[in-house]
C-alpha cells in the first residue's frame, strides 16, 4: 500500500469557482462553528441556520459533492455523490448522524474510532459500510473514487479543537 502524502492546502475560492464553472453545486468543504487561520468562511447554501459555515478540510486536489436528494443539514433522508481524486482525504471528524457509503468506483481507505490504535480499512467499488454517528474517522483515497453517501438529517460535521503545541523547552507566557 502507498500512502498518501497529506498537503494542506487552501480551496475555499479555487473549489467553489472550478465547482461553479462545472455546474456542481458545491465543494467538499466541512461544517465547523469557526475559520482555520487564513481560511474565509463562506455561508452555507442551505437554510440550516447560524452555525453552519464552512472551512476546506481536504488534503490534496479537491473533492467534489454533488446533491441528489435532501439536504444534510435539514431534517429528513439525502443522498448525495461525493467524487475525490488520488491523493485526497479529509482530516479527522465525525459526523452527527449515521453516514451509509456505497463505492461505486475506485477504492477508500478509513480509519473509525480510536485514530491513534485503529487499523486501515479500505473498500471497493460495489461495497458498502456504515460511519456510525459520533465516531471519529479519518478518510483518504489513493485512486480517482465515486461514493454514494445517504443518511437522515440534520447532520452536522464536527472537527476536534486545534491543538496547541508548545516545542520541547519553550517558555509559555502566562496572563
Amino acid at each position: 500500500m502507498t500512502l498518501v502524502r497529506h498537503r494542506r492546502i487552501a480551496v475555499v475560492s479555487a473549489g467553489l469557482a472550478v465547482g461553479a464553472a462545472l455546474g456542481v453545486p458545491g465543494v467538499a468543504l466541512a461544517q465547523t462553528g469557526g475559520t482555520s487561520a487564513g481560511a474565509p468562511s463562506v455561508a452555507a447554501p442551505s437554510a440550516a441556520g447560524p452555525d453552519t459555515l464552512w472551512r476546506a478540510v481536504i488534503t490534496g486536489p479537491p473533492s467534489l459533492i454533488r446533491r441528489i436528494s435532501g439536504v444534510r443539514a435539514e431534517p429528513g433522508p439525502f443522498r448525495e455523490y461525493f467524487q475525490s481524486p488520488p491523493a485526497s482525504g479529509t482530516g479527522a471528524h465525525r459526523h452527527t448522524a449515521d453516514m451509509h457509503i456505497r463505492v461505486i468506483s475506485g477504492r477508500q481507505y478509513i480509519l473509525m474510532g480510536d485514530l491513534d490504535s485503529a487499523r486501515v480499512q479500505h473498500f471497493d467499488a460495489g461495497q458498502s459500510f456504515v460511519i456510525p454517528a459520533g465516531m471519529w474517522h479519518v478518510e483518504w483515497f489513493e485512486e480517482d473514487t465515486l461514493v454514494e453517501i445517504s443518511g437522515v438529517g440534520p447532520m452536522r460535521t464536527e472537527r476536534p479543537p486545534a491543538a496547541v503545541r508548545v516545542p520541547v523547552g519553550a517558555t509559555v507566557p502566562h496572563r
